[in-house]
């Protein structure tokens, strides 16, 4: 199967793009990224040397746990972490060191390879499509190099939540002027996030059974999505 659709898909002017594990294997690059990250910040603060990348997404965890919204987004959600366990440990200057810390995993987190097919893909789609990219990560679409080929990039941070809550949607609809959420049709790996955000929100749904599963795997589909694709590259035949 490359795509089955189990709704009848209304007519479409805007495709909203997740971006990690959707575009891309995001694996290898967080891998990259939280070793960085763990070196950075024990360097700069000898009292958490000893906290590995396991631990740093086990605390992480522990804090989305006790809080959906700051689960909802990742960048606030690694800051929080920081911040807590610098505290916990009376690190001076535990609030800056955290800024910091971010920072210099921006850098890392941003050094993304894509294939050749998701930019001709991109390019293809946005001749016919208005191109927005809705994602809970912080991966920067220019830093990345997607920038061409979307209008605009969504993600949580100052008040607006990540998905499955509507938020980011709402935004981005009076951001490019949408006349009615169904005229978006959002395309992404994850049921809960991506599918259920977007049916929330009125949207239609297309699920990406993408091959570039996440260590801690993924979620059963529960939201019917009005298609599902298991090859990216599908989006041809089916838009």
């Amino acid at each position: 199967m490359s795509w089955q659709i189990h709704r009848r898909l209304e007519p479409i002017r805007v495709l909203s793009f997740d971006l990690d594990d959707t575009l891309y294997a995001n694996a290898p690059v967080m891998v990259k990224a939280e070793q960085y990250l763990v070196d950075f910040i024990g360097a700069r603060s000898p009292e958490l040397a000893g906290v590995n990348v396991e631990q740093w997404r086990s605390l992480r965890q522990q804090m989305a746990a006790e809080d959906a919204e700051l689960g909802s987004d990742m960048t606030a959600l690694r800051l929080a972490t920081f911040e807590r366990e610098l505290a916990k440990r009376n690190v001076v200057n535990a609030e800056a060191i955290a800024k910091e810390a971010m920072e210099a995993f921006f850098v890392a987190r941003n050094q993304v390879g894509i294939e050749q097919g998701v930019h001709e893909l991109l390019a293809l789609l946005a001749e016919k499509y208005t191109l927005i990219a809705i994602s809970n990560g912080n991966a920067d679409i220019h830093r990345i190099g997607l920038g061409d080929y979307f209008a605009a990039a969504f993600r949580p941070g100052q008040g607006v939540r990540g998905k499955p809550f509507t938020d980011m949607f709402e935004v981005a609809a009076e951001k490019i002027q949408l006349q009615h959420p169904s005229q978006m049709l959002h395309i992404g790996d994850h049921p809960v996030s991506d599918v259920q955000g977007a049916l929330r929100f009125g949207a239609q749904a297309l699920w990406y059974n993408s091959p570039f599963k996440p260590a801690e795997g993924i979620p059963a589909v529960t939201w019917l999505p009005h298609a599902t694709i298991d090859n990216l590259q599908a989006l041809r035949a089916l838009l």
